[in-house]
């Protein structure tokens, strides 16, 4: 709402202002922003708000007692989240974006040979990202773009279901991605896009085998979302 807030306000102050310099233009040399060669009127900022999909991969591998566990898997409950990228062109074609997104709670259940257990535990996270995106077109309506970057998944909180004192790791990895933006006015349109990233966490915890009696278990969980992503952007 304050980006809407600041696109209107923007908008507005232009308006206002374009009257007068149309006056002075005559007196006035040509000056041409040193990061807008093409002397655009438009600034190098941009933001991109929407909501996005989470899909994880189920693989785990997993030890329990210090044996290996074969056979296991991992099922999520769906996972959205609200999505805020704020970019910054650097150089034309190239912009610096950071993605973040609402820390979504998601539930995680046992598959394969843990599916008797039902679900494991829940954790809130926050996932992120820092990408480069080269969108070769800055002009028309369609205005695609590919970056690559890292990510970041911090974890938050973790809560015990099957498994006891469970914990899971943060992690950092490399995130890639693609998608583009469809400008409906001069500054303002919708985008859609796609993002990889290559994201793991390391798991620990204990589950109970008999009364009083529990195994500690660990494993390496290969979380590898995929993150589908749409709304609406605005470029100043």
């Amino acid at each position: 709402m304050r980006s809407l807030i600041a696109a209107a306000f923007v908008c507005a102050s232009a308006a206002l202002v374009i009257p007068a310099q149309a006056d002075e233009s005559a007196n006035t040399p040509n000056l041409v922003s040193p990061t807008d060669p093409a002397g655009d009127p438009t600034s190098s900022w941009f933001f991109r708000l929407g909501a996005a999909e989470l899909q994880n991969m189920d693989g785990i591998k997993l030890t329990v007692g210090g044996q290996p566990y074969p056979g296991a898997a991992l099922h999520y409950s769906h996972i959205y989240s609200g999505l805020l990228e704020v970019g910054y062109t650097f150089l034309p074609g190239l912009s610096g974006v950071l993605s973040v997104g609402w820390p979504p709670a998601i539930s995680i259940g046992g598959g394969g040979s843990l599916a008797p257990e039902g679900k494991l535990e829940s954790t809130t996270f926050g996932p992120s990202a820092l990408t480069v995106q080269y969108q070769p077109f800055q002009e028309g309506f369609f205005r695609p773009y590919i970056g690559a970057g890292g990510s970041y998944l911090v974890i938050f909180s973790d809560h015990d279901a099957a498994i006891q004192n469970a914990k899971l790791t943060s992690d950092v990895a490399p995130e890639v991605e693609a998608g583009s933006d469809f400008m409906i006015q001069e500054n303002l349109g919708i985008f859609v896009e796609v993002k990889k990233a290559f994201l793991t966490t390391h798991a620990t915890g204990n589950i109970p085998v008999a009364p009083g009696v529990a195994y500690p278990i660990s494993g390496h969980v290969g979380l590898d979302p995929w993150v589908y992503g749409t709304g609406v952007t605005f470029h100043f």
